[in-house]
């Protein structure tokens, strides 16, 4: 017979216990008793389930009839566990959990898969979620946007006449060149005020130009080469991606179910994305490398839009080489114009 284990018995299927001990006669029953030696339950040895042993956990023997023993005596319950001859469950986590090499190996694994995630899985979720993003939801995201931005930031053009006309005239040109063609755009001006020289994109295809950008361009190529970078960044989705890696959860929700509030969150994210230019480094690098690709098919230099980079850098820091508006802060603005300018006519 195995040492009696000392412990509590629960009634069946209720929370009210007594101090008891339980032990195996033989290995083919279970008995429990009080203090005193009175038999609260004896029960074969199938009709018992134990738990685990895991860490400083308190064991269980659960009973068919809906009673249970619990005990702090490790030892003794694996005892009865043998005596019984039960299986042992969890004993391989048990293991695991005492091994301070698994223990680290864990910890180490589980920071590389986040860290994976973080940067991989995420910006993968987001690329596939800005794909199946409906050209409605895409429209009411730009709108919301815009009205965020004229409501803080952005003010209506000072531009004459005759520069909008320009711009409009240049706008469509670069249209014809780029995927979605001349209906695939539109072209919005704003005075820029705190954002400054700056252009950017919305999701349903808006490219927003502002009055400070426009005087500080020299020439045509210099803005054909902005609008070919805007242009590149609402072809691959480049703002719906950023707010999707911004607000995982709301853009999943908004885009399951439909929910227009959600919808009006992801508005409030994108406008610090946008004026900021807090794309990703592989972003804007995709968008450089388009609009080279763009201007070269028309038969302009991407050397325009490096000079450009280099001029907004200089109007902003005074001197090369600290961030800008329009630059954005990945990659930096020495690389960029080095790779435009390594683009040239075949």
């Amino acid at each position: 017979m195995t040492a009696a284990v000392e412990g509590r018995y629960f009634l069946p299927h209720a929370t009210r216990f007594v101090e008891a001990r339980a032990l195996a006669p033989d290995n083919r029953r279970l008995r429990i008793e009080d203090r005193a030696g009175t038999l609260l339950s004896d029960v074969a040895a199938s009709d018992v389930r134990i738990s685990p042993r895991l860490g400083r956990l308190v064991r269980r023997l659960e009973l068919a009839d809906g009673s249970r023993f619990e005990s702090a005596d490790d030892d003794g319950i694996e005892a009865l566990r043998r005596a019984l001859r039960l299986r042992a469950p969890g004993r391989l986590l048990n293991h695991l959990e005492r091994s301070w090499r698994w223990i680290a190996a864990s910890v180490v694994t589980a920071i590389l898969l986040s860290y994976g995630f973080v940067e991989y899985g995420i910006p993968w979720l987001a690329m596939r979620l800005a794909e199946a993003t409906p050209a409605s939801v895409a429209t009411l995201v730009s709108h919301q946007t815009m009205e965020v931005l004229d409501r803080t930031m952005t003010g209506p053009t000072q531009l004459g006449d005759a520069d909008q006309k320009r711009a409009t005239a240049i706008f469509a040109k670069v249209a014809l060149q780029a995927p979605r063609g001349a209906q695939g755009y539109r072209l919005e001006f704003r005075e820029g005020g705190p954002i400054g020289a700056n252009a950017f994109a919305l999701p349903d295809g808006t490219v927003v130009l502002t009055d400070e950008l426009w005087k500080l361009s020299r020439n045509d190529a210099e803005i054909e080469g902005v609008f070919g970078h805007e242009m590149a960044h609402v072809d691959h989705r480049h703002g719906l991606q950023s707010i999707y890696q911004a607000s995982m959860i709301p853009a999943v929700i908004a885009l399951i179910t439909g929910d227009v509030s959600q919808v009006s969150q992801l508005a409030t994210i994108l406008p610090g994305v946008l004026v900021q230019s807090r794309y990703s480094q592989n972003f804007e690098q995709q968008a450089d490398d388009d609009s080279a690709t763009l201007m070269l098919k028309m038969g302009v230099k991407p050397s325009h839009l490096a000079d450009l980079l280099e001029r907004l850098e200089v109007q902003h820091c005074g001197k090369p080489g600290c961030p800008s508006n329009w630059l954005g802060s990945h990659p930096d603005t020495e690389i960029r114009a080095a790779r435009l300018r390594a683009e040239t006519p075949k």
